[in-house]
C-alpha cells in the first residue's frame, strides 16, 4: 500500500513539473458605466494542462481558467468575499524561449452585498 501511495505522489508531482509558468502585467479599466477607473496589476499563472490553469491576479485574486470553443478562455475568480467570472482572448503570441502574449479579458465581479462591477483588462504576458 505504501508503494502505491508513493507512486501516486510521484505521478501527481510530475504532472506539475512540465506545466508552463507565465507572468503578466495588466491595465484594468473598471466602472465602465460611470467615470472609468484605470488600475495597473500583475499576476502569475500555472498551466495544469493544455486547457486548464490556476493562478493569481492582483485585481481578481485566485484565478481558475479553462479553454472553451473559438479560442476563448472562461475565467473564474475569488478574492475575499467577491466572486467573479469572465471571458478572455489572447490576440497574439510569439517567441520560442521566452513566450510573450497580448490578451484582453472582460470580468463580472459579484460581492456579498449583491453589487456587481465590470472589469476590462489588457494584458502583456511572459511565459516559459
Amino acid at each position: 500500500m505504501k508503494m502505491v501511495k508513493n507512486i501516486a505522489i510521484v505521478a501527481f508531482s510530475a504532472s506539475f513539473m512540465f506545466g508552463a509558468i507565465s507572468f503578466h502585467l495588466t491595465n484594468v479599466y473598471s466602472d465602465l458605466d460611470g467615470g472609468t477607473g484605470v488600475a495597473q496589476g500583475w499576476g502569475a499563472t500555472f498551466d495544469l494542462n493544455e486547457s486548464t490553469g490556476l493562478g493569481y491576479d492582483e485585481n481578481l485574486g485566485m484565478l481558475f481558467y479553462f479553454d472553451v470553443p473559438a479560442g476563448v478562455t472562461f475565467r473564474m475568480s475569488k478574492m475575499g468575499t467577491s466572486n467573479g467570472f469572465g471571458l478572455g482572448y489572447t490576440w497574439w503570441t510569439g517567441g520560442t524561449g521566452l513566450k510573450t502574449s497580448i490578451s484582453t479579458a472582460y470580468d463580472q465581479v459579484l460581492d456579498n452585498a449583491g453589487d456587481t462591477s465590470e472589469m476590462l483588462s489588457v494584458s502583456v504576458g511572459f511565459g516559459f
